[in-house]
């Protein structure tokens, strides 16, 4: 009785930890993908037909990066609209998760306005700067982004850098 009781704490532990590990693969890739154009199939892959709202905020980054290495014009216009329709739909459906949030505002800060698919920039700028902590997972990815955007002040720059 006591084997088989210890067996199946062994097993929730190992199923806990293992729906972590996809999660992090994920972010590991998409920080990959911000460079690499290699990694940005494997995003894709890893987030594709997910339900859950990060994941599909992730599929939709590795949509905007198929973007940005098309040739073509109307394929770019494509892949960006679908990506920001995805990042709506992962806001929508997670409105308090800051990862999330941060996704949709680095996508829309470098989307050009003619596309319209920065309507969120000032809603996303101020639930980050409200919210930024210490501990999100894409910290350094984020203050990073934070200290080059065209999107943010110097003093929102600071704030979020401070906070991070």
């Amino acid at each position: 009785m006591r084997k088989w009781f210890l067996g199946g704490i062994l097993l929730i532990f190992l199923a806990s930890s293992v729906k972590l590990k996809p999660l992090d693969l994920i972010r590991n890739t998409y920080k990959k993908a911000l460079k690499e154009k290699e990694s940005v199939k494997e995003l894709k892959e890893l987030t594709k037909n997910q339900p859950d709202a990060l994941y599909k905020a992730y599929f939709a980054m590795a949509l905007a990066f198929e973007a940005r290495e098309s040739s073509w014009v109307t394929t770019k216009m494509r892949l960006a609209k679908d990506a920001y329709a995805q990042l709506n739909d992962a806001v929508k459906s997670n409105p308090n998760n800051y990862e999330i949030r941060y996704l949709r505002f680095s996508f829309s800060c470098e989307v050009p306005s003619l596309l319209g698919l920065n309507e969120h920039i000032a809603s996303d700028k101020n639930y980050l700067l409200k919210k930024a902590k210490k501990g999100e997972p894409l910290a350094d990815i984020m203050k990073k982004y934070f200290s080059k955007s065209s999107c943010l002040t110097e003093a929102e720059k600071q704030v979020l850098n401070t906070r991070l």
